[in-house]
């Protein structure tokens, strides 16, 4: 029977020899201090190649992590969107006035709106953002949009403003016998409405300078390829100007 060193002897006399050739055993000090300088070298290469990897991994295998989830990724395209066209609309300086639902403050997908515009609109040194301008929902559903007594009596007050900006749709269907109005000078008017089924005669009359509604959907077979935000709402938003609105509304709609 062999005894135990002799066992262990032939693999501790591998182990030193894997280990010195591994090392640059037996070689001068210049060849085991490149060997080394070699080791380092792929050991960041390694490290750099396993960090890409994993980005890459993180940016393509989890969906939300290109923006927020359904509920706040639209609604932070929407709001940065309708900066960047307030923005558009004044020429970068200015006056802008708000127009907001009292949900603003509370955690809703009208805050998230809030947020994102502000943010956008604290980036314009011309631009001066004003305090926004409350409407009382009363428990009514948002897509109601302002009333008109409402929206008259913000537009008369704020009139010197360089823009309204509604975040709270505007009066609803357009009314022949009573129409919308605006002074003279009037301020540029952006506004949202989902709801809206008649947008033609809002920019007929010059009423606003841009409106953004949705625009319906097959929302499961649309939402199978969006993975960021702004894809999110450029399937479902349209943004019409006083520029473009005809291309879409050659009618009398």
């Amino acid at each position: 029977m062999k005894k135990l060193t002799d066992v262990i002897a032939p693999w501790g006399k591998f182990y030193t020899t894997f280990s010195d050739s591994f090392n640059g055993g037996g070689q001068d000090d210049d060849f085991q201090a490149n060997n080394q300088a070699r080791r380092k070298k792929m050991m960041i290469f390694g490290i750099v190649a396993i960090i890409c990897s994993l980005v890459w991994l993180y940016y393509t295998m989890v969906p939300h992590v290109h923006g927020p989830g359904p509920g706040q990724t639209t609604e932070s395209s929407l709001g940065q969107i309708m900066a960047e066209e307030t923005i558009k609309a004044i020429g970068d300086h200015g006056t802008v006035v708000p127009v907001v639902f009292d949900l603003y403050t509370m955690k809703s997908p009208i805050a998230t709106e809030w947020e994102a515009f502000a943010k956008e609109i604290k980036k314009h040194n011309g631009v001066t953002l004003a305090e926004p301008v409350i409407i009382k929902t009363d428990k009514s559903p948002r897509n109601h949009g302002i009333s008109r007594a409402d929206f008259d009596k913000v537009v008369e007050e704020n009139a010197k403003a360089d823009a309204l900006v509604l975040f709270v749709g505007l009066p609803g269907a357009w009314n022949a016998d009573n129409p919308v109005t605006l002074p003279s000078p009037a301020p540029k008017i952006i506004a949202v409405d989902k709801a809206l089924v008649q947008i033609k005669p809002y920019f007929i009359n010059s009423i606003v300078t841009t409106l953004i509604t949705y625009r319906r959907r097959d929302e499961t077979e649309a939402m199978a390829n969006i993975k960021t935000g702004r894809a999110e709402f450029d399937e479902f938003y349209q943004v019409y100007t006083a520029e473009n609105y005809q291309l879409f509304f050659p009618d009398n709609r």
